[in-house]
């Protein structure tokens, strides 16, 4: 329980008025007044030279001392040793010995060296001459508080050093900031001091409706904290996580905002860097899955490819094969040839030389018998030629037949050759049929003579024919051996190139092959370097 401060024989407090320049009611008052700081604050009295004179409990509760332990003592022994030997101290008591008023917040030690922390006020106390005789200090305990303060500050200055912060009033009119955010985002602080949030932002998000919105919800008091984008002096992007903090007055009530904030404008482009990276994997794998079936499919048609050619070339032997039999057939139809010309010339010989018997036939009709067993002679001959006529003909048209489209004209002419053939073999069945009648009717030798004579001239023409024709299959097959050799030459350089091909789609599936092996060395790399960028996720 609280004492009242204990009076002396000349400076207890009360002892300084007479008795005479007060009632008893206004000693009364003032007794009533003094007894009441004393139940609710601590209470010291000093001499003008710091001795102590009295205190109540409540100062000797809070520095932990018995009145008989600091009375007569100076003041010092509450205050730490190199601040009691400093001028400050000295001048502090001298200004006190003066009459002049201190009020603040003090460190004192109390016992055991226990700091105390008091707000208190020191006043001088004057006689009726207006000289300051002692120092009665008034003084509460605030040593919780302050401590707690302390603490917060702290706490405050910790967070100050370590994040960028910054204050507003809750409009958004800027207050204060510290330099890690005027550092961060370029400015100096009167640059920045009472203007408006919105000048870290971009214009366009400033304008929103949003924005608006985000000022009136801290107004509010409700607490904001995430990831922004702000603009920098330099028009730079700045992103920062921050929170945005609602001070509370006593009513409260926001008064203002304190926002913390910790620059992540590295981290957040690292972050869309992975994520950038992220994508390309995932494209890349796809890429290298769709590469593996490119590669495999390029396989496939590479050795597909080689089947082909294979075929092409077995194909293209074959068509060799039939160029060399149809030069072989070309060749046997030339030989041919030469025995028609070889035939048709005996044959105009023969017909020269019946023409000259015809002439002379008239003075040989004795002869008759000879000439007309010469002249069947020449009928088998001419009989024979066409036969042999007649199988060249077959056997052009066959060999017409096989050169396709190049024989076309040959076999209009061997079809020529044949007719021409038949109409040999007809003329030499009426020789015969002339000759039977020579034979038998002397009597019309001589008509059968003439008509000799101009069947002779037939068969003359018809030989003059056949050496044209001749003539002509002579060309026809000159150019047919012409294109033969050009085909066979072409059947070559086919073969030639289906083996450059089968070579290339050899070639083409084993880079296939390397390929799909590339494809899977990238999946693997796609695979690893996800895996890589999940441990950042």
């Amino acid at each position: 329980m609280a004492t009242s401060v204990r009076p002396t024989s000349r400076r207890s407090v009360g002892t300084t008025t007479p008795r005479s320049a007060a009632s008893k009611v206004d000693q009364h008052a003032l007794q009533a007044s003094l007894a009441a700081l004393d139940r609710v604050q601590a209470i010291i009295e000093f001499d003008l030279d710091g001795t102590v004179i009295t205190a109540n409990d409540n100062f000797l509760h809070a520095l932990g001392y018995s009145l008989d332990e600091i009375q007569g003592r100076h003041h010092r022994m509450f205050v730490e040793p190199a601040y009691a030997q400093s001028e400050d101290y000295r001048r502090f008591w001298e200004k006190l010995g003066r009459g002049e008023f201190e009020k603040a917040e003090y460190k004192r030690i109390g016992k055991g060296g226990r700091e105390v922390w008091i707000d208190a006020s020191y006043n001088p106390v004057f006689d009726l001459n207006g000289r300051p005789f002692k120092i009665v200090k008034f003084a509460n305990d605030v040593t919780v508080a302050k401590l707690r303060n302390a603490d917060f500050e702290g706490q405050i200055a910790a967070i100050s050093k370590a994040q960028a912060v910054i204050s507003f009033h809750v409009d958004g009119t800027i207050i204060d900031a510290n330099h890690h955010f005027l550092n961060a985002l370029g400015y100096s602080l009167d640059e920045i001091r009472g203007k408006h949030h919105r000048m870290f932002m971009d214009p366009a998000e400033a304008a929103l409706p949003t924005y608006a919105q985000f000022w009136g919800d801290l107004a509010t008091g409700e607490f904001k904290a995430g990831e922004f984008r702000r603009i920098g002096k330099s028009g730079n992007e700045v992103w920062i996580n921050a929170s945005y903090n609602p001070i509370y007055d006593l009513n409260g009530k926001p008064y203002k905002i304190v926002k913390y904030a910790r620059e992540v404008s590295n981290a957040v482009q690292q972050r869309l860097l992975l994520k950038t990276v992220t994508e390309s994997a995932a494209q890349l794998s796809v890429a290298a899955d769709e590469l593996t079936t490119a590669s495999q499919s390029m396989s496939a048609s590479a050795e597909e490819t080689s089947a082909q050619a294979n075929v092409v070339t077995a194909a293209s032997e074959q068509v060799s094969n039939n160029v060399v039999t149809v030069a072989t057939g070309t060749e046997e139809m030339s030989a041919s040839i030469r025995e028609i010309a070889l035939n048709a010339s005996e044959a105009s010989k023969v017909a020269s030389h019946a023409v000259r018997v015809a002439d002379s036939t008239n003075g040989l009709v004795a002869k008759l018998g000879e000439s007309s067993a010469e002249i069947g002679k020449v009928v088998k001959v001419i009989t024979s030629i066409a036969q042999q006529t007649n199988l060249l003909a077959l056997n052009a048209t066959i060999e017409a037949a096989r050169a396709g489209e190049a024989g076309k004209g040959f076999a209009v002419v061997a079809n020529e050759v044949k007719e021409l053939a038949k109409e040999t073999a007809k003329a030499t069945e009426d020789i015969s049929q002339k000759i039977d009648a020579i034979q038998t009717d002397t009597a019309g030798a001589v008509s059968a003579i003439r008509e000799i004579g101009e069947i002779i001239n037939r068969i003359a023409d018809i030989q003059t024919t056949i050496a044209s024709a001749v003539e002509e299959q002579t060309a026809t097959t000159t150019e047919m051996s012409r294109n033969v050799a050009e085909a066979a030459k072409g059947s070559s350089e086919i073969a030639g190139n289906i083996v450059g091909v089968a070579q290339a789609a050899v070639e083409t599936s084993r880079g296939a092959t390397k390929t799909m092996e590339s494809a899977a060395q990238l999946t693997e790399m796609a695979a690893y370097l996800q895996s890589v960028l999940a441990q950042f996720n």
